[in-house]
């Protein structure tokens, strides 16, 4: 089935994109290396300066919403016929646990490799944040779901509810801390045990001069969830012309057929990936990067980067031949691996990309007689014996690979959410974890 818009409404938003982008790039370079929202109420254009304009939270996160390129949801696919570990060869996978989040309901789950539940963390919206807007249970968001979470060594969690908070549970599912505020996509724990995630918020960005846009931030937090700091995106990618990326991503739109709509031009960025470099990933990936910089992704942009966070700068980025990517993560080989939504209209790959010579050197494309395709989201990670574990999202699949291609370990969720059951749940995350985060599970 194809998921590209009719020509025709491709045609006229290329249209509009043009206009549009005449005025935000102006004489911008061209250098490509390194629906409609309704208009603001009368009461709120009146209300003085747009920062200080700031809608309530629960308002705040629909309004980012509406301006989103793409929107999330719970599921989207069929269901197939097959569900849970289909496929597990114990002696050549990678050992541990996996702690995944689902499009199902409000929760993370611990799941051994056969598939079995060991341990589950839940909680409703109006237990996590009971001040908020929404607080009351027959309130529901629109997301009734967590988009990813963290493991600590003692049972804890730290997730992400899309666009309404990051909070802090013990094993027993007890809310620590929770801070309400518009959290998105991603979520690292640094050795230093800062938290450090993706945040989105409405206002003016320079070069975007029609209306508020939707700005991303890299917050760094402490261990009790108190912000330490954060990094806009529009500032970060000044040195690398993001405004001519942006020309140049909305030129791809229509040569490669993505069928986005016309709001996405409000959502320049969609930063969907955030992994801050350890010592070790700098010394592999070397000059000129170093510990602490971010690598990132910008959907809306066709391009990775790294960022020095200390200067707010961009080192290095890149702007295709992936399209639509999620989750570069750097590998113990010194390169850096995505997954690739947008290889063509109907198949997505895993790439490993050599950050020097920017080759494309491998790529993966799934089982011939299944292969991979996740329009939205999709994650890859590299695992201590080299396989890769890799997260079909739309399609509720978890892939284990050898670096041959081999497939080692096959994961169908069994998460449905229609009342029918007929479409599986996305699955938003799947992460293996090991005996350093689970040892309090034998205590």
């Amino acid at each position: 089935m194809s998921h590209q818009a009719p020509r025709s409404l491709v045609a006229a938003l290329i249209s509009s994109i043009a206009l549009g982008l005449a005025c935000a790039v102006g004489a911008q370079s061209e250098s490509e290396t390194g629906e409609a929202v309704e208009p603001a109420s009368e009461a709120e254009e009146a209300t003085g300066p747009a920062e200080d304009r700031t809608p309530p939270p629960a308002v705040e996160a629909e309004l980012i919403e509406q301006l989103s390129a793409i929107g999330y949801t719970a599921g989207t696919e069929d269901a197939g016929a097959s569900s849970g570990v289909v496929h597990h060869e114990a002696d050549r996978v990678s050992p541990g646990m996996n702690l995944l989040t689902s499009g199902h309901a409000p929760c993370a789950q611990l799941m051994d490799m056969d598939g079995e539940i060991v341990h589950e963390w839940r909680a409703e919206f109006w237990e996590i944040f009971p001040n908020h807007p929404k607080r009351d249970p027959g309130m529901e968001p629109y997301r009734n779901f967590w988009r990813t979470a963290v493991l600590l060594p003692n049972g804890d969690i730290i997730a992400i509810w899309e666009l309404f908070g990051i909070f802090k549970l013990d094993r027993d599912s007890r809310v620590l801390w929770a801070v309400e505020e518009p959290a998105h996509h991603d979520l690292q724990l640094t050795t230093a045990g800062e938290i450090v995630h993706l945040q989105s918020k409405r206002q003016m960005i320079p070069g975007i001069d029609e209306k508020r846009a939707i700005e991303d931030y890299i917050v760094v937090r402490d261990a009790a969830g108190r912000e330490l700091r954060k990094l806009a995106m529009s500032d970060a990618l000044r040195n690398a012309d993001w405004l001519a990326l942006r020309k140049a991503f909305w030129r791809r739109v229509e040569e490669r057929g993505y069928g986005l709509s016309e709001r996405g031009l409000y959502d320049p960025f969609h930063t969907n990936s955030l992994w801050l470099l350890t010592e070790v990933d700098a010394e592999r990936l070397g000059d000129p990067f170093r510990a602490g910089d971010a690598l990132v992704s910008m959907r809306m942009l066709d391009t990775i980067a790294v960022i020095d966070m200390e200067r707010g700068l961009a080192r290095w980025w890149q702007q295709g031949p992936f399209g639509m990517q999620h989750q570069p993560r750097p590998t113990p080989d010194g390169a850096i691996i995505l997954f690739n939504n947008f290889l063509t209209a109907e198949q997505s790959s895993v790439l490993t990309l050599d950050p020097r010579t920017r080759e494309v050197i491998r790529e993966y494309t799934g089982p011939e007689a299944d292969p991979l395709y996740s329009r939205q989201s999709g994650r890859v990670e590299v695992l201590p014996n080299g396989n890769v574990l890799i997260i079909e999202t739309e399609g509720g699949r978890a892939l284990e690979v050898t670096r041959d291609g081999e497939v080692v370990w096959d994961f169908r969720s069994p998460h449905r959410t229609d009342k029918r059951g007929d479409l599986v749940a996305s699955l938003y995350s799947l992460d293996r974890v090991g005996e350093a985060q689970t040892g309090w599970l034998m205590r």
